[in-house]
């Protein structure tokens, strides 16, 4: 998966876990003394399993029995990947390391609601970039929030799913979208689940 440059950082407090859910071993990256997410690496597309290799830090250590707040995301990211309606909070992940441009399009994602699509032409719209829907989507493809910040909410311009994190795969995006109640005919979003911004 193509992660953002997040640059190298040893802070000797940076932990991780994997968790499994239904999609596969999920994996949190975070800083123990403020409890600010600094990534989410979803599973590798065929073994389902946690790819340790992508996460962008070094010094990150393995934490079996995490504080009640990680436990607390943790349940949450299982019940969002089941198709809860769940809400996460975006000042708790680490986005100072990201350009303006990527966090303003991670930003206007995070607005789009549960059950709902848009694209990536609309959304560089919507942080007034109309012409920006290809970087739109490159930042989305690195997006290091997935799930938390729901790029899998932004599809293509014609409204097919299109890849997920990077991927040409669509798997994780239609199983996503489908369990929040999305309607997908084929690989088109129907017009009752187009999230517009107007």
């Amino acid at each position: 998966m193509q992660t953002l440059k997040l640059g190298d950082m040893n802070l000797g407090t940076l932990k991780y876990i994997i968790t499994n859910t239904l999609i596969g071993e999920i994996t949190i990256v975070w800083d123990d003394s403020n409890n600010i997410i600094k990534q989410i690496l979803l599973p590798d597309n065929n073994t389902k399993k946690s790819n340790l290799g992508n996460i962008s830090f070094t010094g990150v250590l393995f934490e079996s029995h995490p504080n009640n707040a990680i436990r607390d995301l943790i349940s949450r990211i299982k019940e969002a990947v089941k198709g809860t309606d769940v809400s996460f909070d975006i000042n708790k992940m680490d986005l100072s390391s990201l350009t303006d441009f990527q966090r303003s399009v991670l930003e206007k994602q995070f607005e789009i609601p549960y059950g709902y699509v848009t694209t990536y032409k609309i959304l560089a719209q919507m942080i007034n970039k109309p012409r920006s829907a290809r970087p739109v989507a490159n930042v989305l493809s690195a997006n290091p929030f997935p799930i938390l910040i729901p790029c899998h909410r932004t599809v293509l311009s014609t409204w097919e799913v299109g890849g997920y994190a990077g991927l040409r795969s669509n798997y994780y995006k239609k199983f996503l979208l489908l369990n929040e109640g999305v309607v997908i005919d084929g690989d088109v979003v129907d017009k009752q689940s187009h999230f517009t911004g107007e």
